[in-house]
């Protein structure tokens, strides 16, 4: 991958996981939107159980941007990020590694990640990150299990 699709990678990424980060580092969960589906999303390949584990799930409008929901764990607590209340339609989940816990995706000094990232459908992106559509999941009511796979 070029460094600047790794770069633009991992802005957007802290970008739209600013609001989970934060919440992890204040302790503070989001609530439970109203909603009748749950999102469980598996995660291949997490090296280590150092730090925590942010992700967050975005429509079309917030995809690369805040998005409305996300969850934060430990990594040490296992390698399934659960999303509860999530209203059922089109959306894109992003992840990252936060190993050393200081609420942001580390970078080298070209740009590149030095945590694990993922998007929902392996999406990777050319010249960039992926668009919407790469990443695309349609959530339907109930529980939904996807599995995604972390790049380090």
């Amino acid at each position: 991958m070029k460094k600047t699709n790794m770069r633009t990678i991992a802005g957007a990424l802290l970008l739209a996981l600013a609001g989970a980060a934060t919440a992890y580092a204040f302790g503070v969960r989001q609530p439970a939107a109203t909603g009748t589906a749950t999102v469980n999303v598996t995660l291949g390949g997490i090296a280590g159980q150092k730090g925590a584990l942010m992700g967050a799930i975005c429509n079309k409008n917030s995809f690369l941007k805040a998005c409305q929901y996300f969850a934060v764990q430990p990594a040490i607590a296992g390698n399934v990020l659960k999303f509860p209340g999530v209203t059922p339609g089109s959306y894109a989940v992003m992840v990252y590694h936060d190993e050393n816990l200081n609420g942001r995706l580390d970078k080298s000094a070209n740009g590149m990640p030095q945590e694990g990232w993922g998007f929902s459908r392996n999406a990777r992106g050319h010249y960039g990150p992926p668009t919407f559509d790469d990443a695309r999941i349609d959530i339907e009511p109930g529980t939904n299990d996807i599995a995604l796979d972390m790049v380090y």
